[in-house]
């Protein structure tokens, strides 16, 4: 259903081989299922080690998240790229007690998969949005925060006019 392989967004991402119908389980976002204080521990200690490493983890809620890091090609889903158009969401199943990628819509074979990381505002700068989707704002932060991202940017460049 999909593979992984070079992606004209970012690295390596996901790619549909055959249709997959909305509302499909896509696949799974596999790894260690660990505490958000172990996860900022792990972030940190592997920014410092490697800086310029991916660093794959997952954060479910404030409390929960899982590490997918070293868990190789058993987990295709940590390639998924970000896009401001995705047609793929995350949502954690609490009676399996795992993170499932499905399918938002009607997914056409060799189409990338994606889904909004959902990112917040603060540090939004450090995470540029590469998906070219048209209705891309240049950064990666969840879709319900980027009308307040936008009138930040627009408040940003009227107070820093360009010469």
């Amino acid at each position: 259903m999909i593979s992984v392989r070079q992606s004209p967004i970012h690295g390596s991402g996901v790619f549909a081989t055959e249709k997959i119908p909305a509302g499909t389980l896509v696949c799974i976002y596999s790894g260690e299922l660990i505490s958000s204080e172990e996860a900022e521990k792990r972030s940190k200690a592997r920014s410092r080690e490697t800086p310029l490493a991916p660093i794959y983890i997952f954060e479910i809620d404030e409390n929960l998240c899982i590490d997918a890091t070293d868990t190789g090609t058993e987990n295709p889903a940590r390639f998924i790229n970000h896009s401001c158009d995705e047609n793929c969401e995350a949502v954690w199943n609490t009676r399996e007690r795992r993170m499932e990628i499905r399918a938002l819509r009607n997914i056409a074979p060799g189409e990338e998969i994606s889904f909004d990381y959902g990112f917040g505002l603060a540090g939004f700068f450090e995470h540029p949005c590469r998906c070219g989707a048209r209705n891309c704002i240049g950064y990666i932060v969840a879709r319900p925060l980027r009308p307040a991202l936008l009138r930040k940017l627009a408040k940003k460049k009227r107070s820093h006019p360009t010469k």
